[in-house]
């Protein structure tokens, strides 16, 4: 049996059959022998700063250009440092073919943890149906597989390490699917909330729906899947205008698919009525009802259990789809149409007046990337998105940038910008000089309260009172501004302009408002 010591010729030689177009990677460790059999092959090479920073962008990018990344990492310790970035990969639910580690260090619970399954290659006679396996593995279940190449004299990897085979998506009971069926049948006001587990079946539940007189709601995850709907009624949760959540809080049925159910999507629990039946549809039986109560639970793929559903439905319903329900969508579904009273602050804006107006100056056909947090209330809000792969959650602090850039490289026809917090922006500072290097057109806006978080008696809720983006931008090859006043966006216009073939970083000082998390806030 012949061991390869490094990435051999036969993989590299792979990926332009396996339709791929983007490898990312690093050069710690040793990456550059990875990199030079990738080169050779005319791939395209994104080397980031950071291995979590590589990851995010392949996840991100995997996700929302539908094709293959992979991942290079180092063989030593590469897996470890990449770890914040693989579990992106878990919320973006997207396929990755991570190279390079060998059996010996990656003998820990880490795949697994990450979501990630494991294909072996330890002779190279076999490597091209060992590759095509894990790469098809990685498109079918939309997930990160690690492709373990062992190393000269390494021991066989004990069957336990990791996760070998994903599980079958259990089939639904037939008995509660019908169970399902006689609620939907009786149901009034009933809504789906659709998570990232059944983004794929979106199709299928747009027709159910339209059958059971359902309106649409997302998790924040799916921001966008339903934007050509005149049922869709947005984000569910804390970020659900008033009207919004007002209709889910008069439902009769909410319909959660592919969805946890969680705080933010509930408003701690308190969205829904008493009165209100909650059904929850997932893969894994573990997720029903783990957040929240419900009435039913139903395990099973969600486009599956959407068509049984559609058979079972005896005549098409009004339900919840009444010209009145039809206008108030209409007239008060965004927070646009709702208004705001401006906070003014001296030498700072108000972010949804920032978050506006951008929305006005750049182009419609965007990508937004945002890291989940306190931050991205304003930006989800107010700025709009064209469809569910216009947008990007990023979970994990500091792999924000990160993202965008992966979504940058996804939808080159479309302007990637980024949200960040102050210490996000700190925290990925390394990664402005991977946009930089690759001439990647992405809009990074840095939305700073710092200096007015900390200007009561109350205890900072941050460390960072007086930091200088534009002089740690400026080192990192990026060009930026200071937004303190709509008139400061004109920068954004200029570069618009210009061919805009280069990062720009926006520092926006913006005023301290957290509107958006009060339902949620409170234990």
């Amino acid at each position: 049996m012949t061991r390869p010591s490094r990435l051999p010729s036969q993989v590299a030689n792979l990926l332009p059959t396996l339709d791929v177009r983007i490898v990312f990677g690093t050069m710690n460790g040793d990456c550059a022998d990875l990199v030079d059999e990738v080169v050779q092959n005319q791939v395209r090479l994104i080397i980031a700063r950071h291995e979590a920073g590589a990851a995010a962008m392949a996840a991100v990018h995997a996700r929302i250009s539908g094709q293959l990344a992979v991942l290079l990492l180092d063989r030593t310790y590469g897996f470890v440092a990449a770890a914040p970035g693989l579990n992106v990969t878990r919320h973006e639910r997207a396929p990755i073919l991570v190279l390079g580690p060998h059996a010996r260090t990656t003998g820990m619970p880490l795949p697994g943890t990450c979501n990630t399954l494991v294909h072996d290659l330890q002779d190279l006679q076999q490597a091209d149906a060992v590759v095509t396996r894990a790469a098809w593995t990685a498109r079918d279940y939309q997930r990160p597989v690690l492709l373990r190449i062992a190393e000269e004299e390494a021991d066989p990897p004990s069957a336990a390490e990791g996760e070998r085979a994903p599980a079958v998506a259990p089939v639904a009971d037939p008995s509660v699917v019908g169970e399902l069926a006689r609620m939907l049948a009786q149901a009034q006001r009933p809504v789906f909330i659709v998570g990232r587990g059944a983004a794929r079946a979106a199709e299928a539940l747009e027709r159910l729906a339209e059958r059971a007189g359902a309106l649409l709601a997302t998790s924040v995850a799916t921001h966008g899947l339903f934007n050509t709907s005149p049922w869709n009624i947005g984000i569910s949760g804390a970020l659900a205008p008033p009207e919004m959540a007002g209709l889910l809080t008069e439902a009769d049925l909410v319909v959660g698919w592919g969805c946890s159910l969680d705080a933010w999507t509930t408003r701690r629990g308190t969205l829904f009525s008493a009165e209100a039946h909650v059904v929850q549809i997932d893969i894994d039986p573990a997720a029903l009802g783990l957040h929240h109560r419900i009435a039913l639970g139903i395990a099973g793929d969600a486009a599956q259990t959407a068509e049984a559903l559609q058979q079972a439905l005896p005549q098409r319903r009004t339900g919840y789809r009444t010209e009145p329900v039809r206008e108030r969508i209409a007239t008060q579904g965004r927070w646009k149409d709702v208004g705001y009273q401006p906070v003014l602050t001296p030498g700072r804006i108000d972010p949804r007046t920032l978050s506006l107006l951008l929305d006005t100056i750049l182009p419609a056909e965007r990508t937004l990337t945002v890291e989940l947090g306190a931050t991205m209330g304003p930006p989800i809000g107010h700025l709009r998105v064209p469809d569910v792969d216009g947008f990007s959650l990023i979970p994990v602090a500091g792999l924000g940038l990160a993202g965008g850039i992966g979504a940058a490289l996804a939808r080159p026809d479309r302007l990637a910008i980024v949200v960040l917090d102050i210490d996000s922006a700190l925290m990925a500072a390394a990664e402005l000089e991977t946009a930089a290097r690759h001439h990647i057109p992405l809009l990074i806006v840095v939305y700073d309260d710092s200096a007015g978080a900390n200007a009561g008696p109350a205890e900072p809720h941050t460390i960072n009172p007086v930091v200088d983006l534009a002089l740690i931008a400026a080192g990192h090859g990026c060009p930026s501004a200071v937004v303190r006043r709509p008139a400061d966006l004109t920068v954004v216009s200029e570069w618009l302009a210009g061919p805009h073939d280069y990062p720009l970083l926006l520092h926006a000082q913006v005023t301290h408002n957290d509107w958006w998390l009060e339902d949620i806030s409170a234990e």
